[in-house]
């Protein structure tokens, strides 16, 4: 009887508290809704989230080459003040196509206009697209970022048709049916402009050509959609077993070689990286703690600044007070097995790695400059596209095993070779369809030597040397001989490649 009428109790204290909650909802839905409005409310603030306000162009006509401002608008919808000194709008691998000369660096087109912008405000970008060579309609993405760090809603989309006259789409699109099916005289018109085209087809065969890129009547500009500043060279600078410390006079980053973001460093704070064998880690300090990390690093020099190497001593003899220990492209730190040493690789332009050169002096002859320039273009660019898609540590060496590069310092003192290397973009010695293998060396006492098996490196006469012994492997150009020719016999830099270099051309494939 006793446990019946607890049972009871029990039953009714608990029906009477459901009956209460199911009342408080009832006549008081606001709690209900306001805790799910809390919730959903967590569930999509961030500190980093943005909403595109507008862009002046989703969808944009232009002709080949041509370039145009562009404007974007996000609202900031996160919960943290956006800053231009970390917040930047991003080139993702599609828009690379859309590079303009004043993009700070490739991946990095525009920085935040405006110094801050705090949650709730508009933020502005404004920079130049360019459109690309061929006539193709092209798809290009950008998105924000925040220390390299992807904002969510700030991911945008361009299109470029590229066309022949802009003013002449609209046109088209509006004609009549019955006009545009008579194709007969178009067809006419267009097979007496293939002819034309065809005089300028590329065959040249490269590793490096845009995967997407046809090859039907395009000349090699089209045909390679290589950037203006060249393919990129890896370099390998020098390896050490010391420390190495770096300064960067604009700000940078530190990445693994998986692409995670490791630190972000300040203009002119100088870091020190170390190899720890015993545990195969990269290390440095970053303010209160220790980085580490089993994978080799890359420094990214996104704000196109200048590296310093602090640590690193190659002097001149003829000149102390210079170093050659700066340099502009992204850098790698990197262990090798087979040296069990750290090497520092430079990743950069190919048209870059060339005002860095150090194989003549400022006041050469300008032809035998631009000769040697087309020579060293040629010799890099045959190794870039030998290992392209290979896993190889770098593409040539910084020395006489390769070519003689000093980076940044040398562009400084040579101001005539950096001249020299923009008149001559893009242009290399081809044999056939292959861009050759264009050897030189300092002198070949007398005649070069002839390569059996490479048929454009035949044995020529070099008198201006024959009375001096040998230096280098005589394969190629003399380098003595050239240089007398071109100030004695006034010969151009033409007559120069093809008078070491048997039945090639000279082609301008960027």
């Amino acid at each position: 009887m006793l446990l019946s009428v607890c049972f009871a109790f029990l039953f009714c204290t608990c029906a009477a508290l459901g009956l209460k909650t199911i009342e408080n909802t009832i006549t008081h839905p606001d709690a209900m809704i306001d805790s799910l409005r809390i919730k959903s409310v967590m569930a999509r603030t961030s500190p980093n989230r943005a909403e595109i306000l507008s862009q002046t162009h989703d969808n944009v006509n232009l002709k080949p080459d041509t370039a145009f401002t562009f404007t974007l608008k996000f609202t900031n919808t996160g919960t943290s003040t956006w800053d231009n000194e970390t917040f930047y709008l991003k080139s993702l691998t599609t828009a690379l196509k859309f590079k303009h000369e004043f993009w700070p660096d490739p991946y990095f087109p525009a920085r935040l206009k405006e110094a801050s912008v705090a949650p709730g405000e508009v933020g502005s970008f404004v920079f130049a697209l360019q459109a690309p060579s061929k006539i193709k309609n092209y798809t290009g993405d950008f998105t924000l970022v925040n220390n390299n760090v992807m904002v969510k809603g700030g991911k945008v989309q361009v299109v470029i048709n590229v066309v022949e006259d802009p003013s002449k789409v609209v046109k088209e699109v509006e004609e009549d049916a019955d006009i545009r099916m008579d194709t007969n005289n178009t067809d006419s018109e267009e097979s007496e402009e293939e002819k034309k085209v065809q005089k300028t087809v590329c065959t040249l065969n490269l590793n490096i050509a845009n995967a997407s890129a046809t090859v039907d009547n395009e000349t090699c500009v089209a045909k390679f959609d290589i950037p203006e500043s060249g393919p990129n060279i890896k370099v390998g600078l020098f390896y050490t077993d010391n420390a190495i410390t770096i300064v960067n006079d604009k700000a940078w980053q530190v990445y693994d070689t998986d692409d995670k973001l490791l630190a972000s460093v300040p203009a002119n704070e100088e870091v020190r990286f170390i190899y720890i064998d015993s545990k195969q880690q990269y290390s440095f300090d970053r303010t209160t703690k220790t980085v580490r990390s089993d994978k080799y690093l890359k420094l990214i020099n996104f704000n196109s600044g200048l590296f310093e190497i602090t640590s690193h001593e190659d002097r001149p003899t003829w000149n102390t007070s210079l170093n050659y220990n700066e340099f502009t492209g992204n850098l790698l730190i990197k262990y090798n097995d087979y040296r069990d040493s750290v090497w520092v690789v430079e990743d950069l332009p190919l048209e870059n790695y060339l005002k860095g050169m150090k194989e003549t002096s400022n006041d050469n002859p300008t032809e035998y400059q631009k000769a040697m320039t087309v020579a060293a273009r040629t010799y890099a660019l045959y190794h870039v596209n030998k290992f392209h898609g290979t896993d190889s540590f770098f593409d040539v060496f910084s020395d006489e095993r390769d070519q003689v590069y000093k980076g940044d310092v040398a562009r400084q003192v040579m101001p005539n070779q950096e001249q020299i290397v923009d008149d001559s973009k893009g242009v290399v010695v081809t044999y056939e369809n292959d861009v050759i293998v264009a050897y030189y060396s300092a002198r070949s006492g007398g005649s070069t030597v002839d390569h059996k098996s490479i048929p454009y490196l035949k044995a020529k006469a070099t008198p201006y040397t024959a009375d001096r012994a040998m230096w280098g492997h005589a394969i190629g150009i003399d380098m003595v001989d050239a240089m007398n020719r071109a100030s004695k016999e006034d010969w151009t830099y033409e007559d120069i490649l093809k008078y070491y270099y048997t039945n090639v051309s000279l082609e301008k494939i960027y």
